[in-house]
């Protein structure tokens, strides 16, 4: 009894920490990376990655102990991932090719800021 209690917890804050989750939409198309937001609040990030590009791309996310990149994508696929951020400046970019991506453009500076403020509870 105890170990189903026990997994129910933890699925139920799984399901909160990604409910939490900030979503950011990001095209990758041939040599941009073009990020809705280049700066956000510290804590789980959901980049929502689109390829409209003609080849393949990946995403990359990289700064302050954070090194996580997405699946490759293929031309008009899409996927999604999640990533815990705290405050600092990152890298994000396509590492496909031996970074040549990367090279010829595929890269943005991400800020992360403190955390959002909780919201507030009328009184």
């Amino acid at each position: 009894m105890m170990r189903m209690l026990i997994a129910a917890a933890l699925a139920a804050s799984s399901v909160a920490a990604a409910a939490q989750a900030v979503a950011v939409p990001v095209t990758l198309t041939e040599w941009k990376v073009e990020i809705a937001r280049d700066t956000l609040p510290a804590g789980p990030i959901t980049f929502r990655l689109s390829n409209k590009g003609t080849v393949t791309h990946g995403f990359y996310v990289r700064g302050e102990g954070v090194e996580k990149g997405s699946r490759e994508l293929p031309a008009g696929e899409s996927a999604s991932f999640t990533v815990n951020l705290k405050p600092g400046t990152y890298e994000v970019f396509c590492p496909m090719s031996d970074n040549s991506h990367k090279a010829a453009g595929m890269v943005k500076k991400l800020v992360v800021t403190g955390a959002a403020a909780p919201a507030k509870k009328p009184s």
